[in-house]
């Protein structure tokens, strides 16, 4: 039999399976509560999921914490630190994020797979916030262009235009209002 090792913590999902505890996750989703509030804070979010890790792997005596423990943790701790980040966080699964800048490489393919993306986030019920992110990153990649012009301008404008647009029509009327921000 191959015995674990002991330096690693473990995080027990919902139905029972454990995965290793991924610290780098854990920071990205508290350095996205953090600049929901505009504290761009990624030493913190680092901080606070590293402390987590260690009391897990520290503290539990099978080195094993179920996932919402670990956000119960995280609420906590970000409440002690900073209150507005806590309520962020808690919050974070009324998001979701769009990286424009990952999605496909020519027009008409981006214009599908950005359809589809959308159809997903805004069908959510418990969305009530979408961050769009990589939106100059896309349109350079989508123009070819080395410089910013007036043409890219112009893709940006009828991209933010698609979005609002799709959105308004594929949100249910019952799912309630969606708050749209557009980031580079």
């Amino acid at each position: 039999m191959i015995q674990l090792r002991e330096d690693i913590a473990w995080v027990r999902a919902a139905d029972g399976r454990l995965t290793p505890f991924d610290a780098d996750r854990l920071a990205d989703s508290i350095a996205l509560a953090c600049e929901f509030t505009g504290h761009a804070d990624r030493l913190l979010a680092e901080s606070v999921a590293a402390a987590v890790q260690h009391f897990t792997r520290d503290c539990e005596t099978d080195h094993t914490i179920d996932a919402d423990e670990i956000a119960n943790l995280v609420v906590a701790v970000l409440t002690a630190l900073c209150e507005d980040i806590a309520k962020a966080y808690a919050r974070r699964r009324e998001w979701r994020e769009i990286r424009l800048d990952q999605i496909a490489g020519f027009e008409l393919e981006f214009y599908r797979q950005l359809d589809t993306a959308l159809r997903a986030a805004s069908a959510a019920e418990e969305t009530s916030m979408m961050h769009l992110r990589g939106l100059r990153a896309c349109v350079m990649r989508l123009r070819g262009a080395q410089r910013w012009g007036e043409s890219c301008r112009a893709l940006a404008d009828e991209i933010v235009e698609f979005v609002r647009t799709r959105v308004a029509r594929t949100r249910p009327a019952r799912a309630g209002a969606l708050s749209l921000e557009v980031l580079e």
